[in-house]
């Protein structure tokens, strides 16, 4: 699958967790981005920044013509929530890049950004603040079935970067329950040994598939989020599937994107295709047009 990227959509917000974001965009000139659209609130609402009194949006935009002068860029402002005019234009795009800041308010996209990235039409990068760690792998959390378009964005990135990708399997022993632990959870070499042998027939398929990548399997136990969030600080790019965006509600995806040192690439539900994800059933909504699935999603985000 070819994830280049011609058009990416990119937040702006008065707090400026999007010159980092910005950073990201501008690290991949050559890449064959030819427009990127800064997303601003409505003028009225909008704070100024710099000496010369330019609106953020506009400002961002200034600052993405300079550090891409062959590229074009456009301003697109809403009024209402910031969170939800993201949503609603990602479908104007391949790529959605957001910026935000760890531990602390003021992120773009109203403070959560995990609620764009999981309701996007498009892939999500979302951008923490520095500094970053040095480059390393492209980390892929492993899940069962794989994520097609997931993977073809880590193998992508690691080709660009000329990196490894980790194939990071988080797991954990499943919770108490009323009726007490499964015959799997009671033995935990068990249920250690099932994600080992998940992990081992992954790595086995994908090197078999991609012989020109490095592939690099890790197995650790732990909670999923914070896991991932951990092996974040070795990281070039950390992508997430369907099932971590989606696993227990979400939680996953909220707690890597809240602990995260490195970019984190996700891979929301209407970014994919019946194809996508393994040979897993994907809901019949992700076959509706871009746009209807934006707006759809939406609603919940306001």
């Amino acid at each position: 699958m070819d994830e280049r990227w011609t058009t990416v959509t990119l937040a702006a917000d008065a707090a400026k967790p999007h010159e980092e974001a910005l950073h990201w965009v501008t690290s991949r000139v050559g890449t064959g981005i030819e427009r990127i659209r800064v997303i601003g609130v409505d003028p009225a609402i909008e704070g100024r920044t710099g000496p010369d009194g330019k609106r953020v949006a506009d400002a961002l935009a200034d600052a993405a013509r300079s550090a891409m002068p062959d590229v074009r860029v456009e301003v697109r402002r809403h009024a209402g929530p910031f969170a939800a005019a993201l949503v609603e234009e990602s479908d104007g795009g391949d790529l959605l890049v957001v910026g935000t800041f760890r531990g602390r308010r003021g992120s773009t996209a109203g403070g959560d950004p995990a609620r764009v990235a999981e309701r996007a039409a498009v892939p999500t990068v979302v951008v923490p603040e520095g500094p970053h760690p040095i480059d390393g792998d492209v980390v892929l959390a492993v899940e069962e079935p794989i994520d097609e378009r997931a993977l073809a964005i880590a193998v992508d990135e690691a080709h660009r970067l000329h990196r490894r990708v980790t194939l990071l399997r988080a797991w954990e022993m499943p919770v108490l329950t009323r009726t007490g632990l499964t015959d799997f959870a009671e033995d935990p070499m068990r249920w250690r040994t099932r994600n080992a042998e998940l992990l081992q027939r992954v790595t086995t398929d994908l090197t078999a598939r991609y012989p020109g990548v490095r592939f690099h399997p890790l197995l650790v136990e732990g909670h999923p989020g914070h896991a991932i969030a951990a092996h974040t600080r070795r990281a070039s790019l950390v992508v997430l599937g369907l099932g971590h965006v989606t696993a227990l509600s979400g939680s996953v995806l909220h707690d890597v994107l809240r602990e995260t040192a490195s970019p984190v690439c996700v891979v929301p539900r209407a970014a994919h295709g019946a194809h996508d994800v393994g040979s897993a059933e994907v809901p019949a909504a992700t076959g509706q047009p871009a746009r209807s699935r934006a707006a759809a999603a939406t609603r919940f985000v306001r």
